[in-house]
């Protein structure tokens, strides 16, 4: 019978141990709370194209994220919170089908699926400058289909940030 504890459990439990207390004082993430008002998004995305002469609507469902609606000319758009990710793919295709292919827009870029790593590691960075006190905005996710009569653009919505 051993009667030293060995140090990789010690190591083990030290490791556990200060991870979740450096986890209870820094609190919950505060990304969350983006999603308590998802409207932000809704106005933030409307104002953009609005802006470019887009008349807008929107069409609410009951478990994911309202799509909004803009029409200029033979144009149509229909754009979306997609922070949900690669789980609702399909159902997003599925609901602009009449419209266009859906694309990815997030941080200036375009993907033809959800970015799930680079998303995950702009929370990081999101949560990191907020614990240190800087007030970052929070970059959305937006799944955008567009019409072929539209020409390929992202409409301003590659770079949708809200206020936290």
């Amino acid at each position: 019978m051993r009667a030293s504890v060995s140090l990789r459990g010690i190591l083990f439990v030290v490791l556990v141990a200060g991870s979740l207390g450096l986890k209870a004082a820094a609190g919950p993430a505060r990304d969350n709370q983006f999603n308590s008002d998802p409207k932000r998004f809704e106005r933030r995305a409307m104002s953009i194209l609005q802006a470019q002469g887009f008349a807008t609507d929107r069409r609410a469902f009951p478990y994911r994220s309202t799509m909004i609606l803009a029409a200029r000319g033979d144009c149509r758009i229909a754009a979306r919170n997609a922070n949900w990710g690669s789980a609702v793919t399909e159902v997003y295709a599925q609901d602009a089908r009449q419209i266009g292919p859906v694309s990815y827009l997030y941080r200036g870029n375009r993907y033809p699926t959800p970015p799930g790593l680079r998303v995950r590691l702009g929370r990081l960075e999101f949560e990191i400058l907020d614990r240190l006190g800087v007030r970052p905005n929070l970059h959305v996710l937006t799944a955008l289909a567009a019409s072929p009569a539209c020409g390929g653009g992202d409409f301003g919505l590659s770079d949708i940030t809200v206020a936290t």
